[in-house]
């Protein structure tokens, strides 16, 4: 009897320590590098996900010419320098982070903007999510 409780108690601890290293695991995965963020990129697709299940094709990707001419310059110190190829006016506006969500801002002291999650920031990568799920997809500028 012995032997079997001290068995159970031996696996108990087993599957504790599997769960507490696999939690572990997941939080450190989910981590997003910010300072990636910052740098020139523009935009390469949008893709709009439809929440209506009676249109046929529930993903629309708009691969416009026009979208490839924004370009984004995301500044260390919260700014965004908003501009098209070819022209000489940009527009300014503000980012800041909310936990691993971005929340863009038209000025520096606005309490509220939109707000968009990242799918996806890597060196070259930036993939931002709106609330309405539309999907922006953005490359890195040399």
């Amino acid at each position: 009897m012995k032997k079997l409780f001290i068995g159970l108690l031996i696996i108990a601890a087993g599957a504790g320590a599997f769960y507490f290293l696999q939690q572990d695991k997941n939080k450190s995965d989910n981590r997003i590098e910010k300072e990636l963020l910052v740098g020139k990129w523009k935009i390469d697709s949008i893709y709009n996900v439809s929440k209506d299940t009676s249109w046929p094709y529930w993903i629309l990707a708009f691969k416009d010419s026009a979208f490839h001419q924004y370009h984004f310059d995301f500044r260390k110190e919260g700014g965004i320098v908003q501009s098209r190829e070819g022209s000489v006016v940009a527009d300014t506006s503000y980012f800041e982070w909310k936990k691993n969500e971005l929340l863009i801002k038209d000025a520096a002291k606005d309490s509220s903007g939109e707000s968009f999650a990242i799918n996806r920031l890597v060196k070259d990568t930036l993939i931002l999510q709106s609330k309405d799920s539309a999907l922006f997809v953005l490359t890195r500028i040399n």
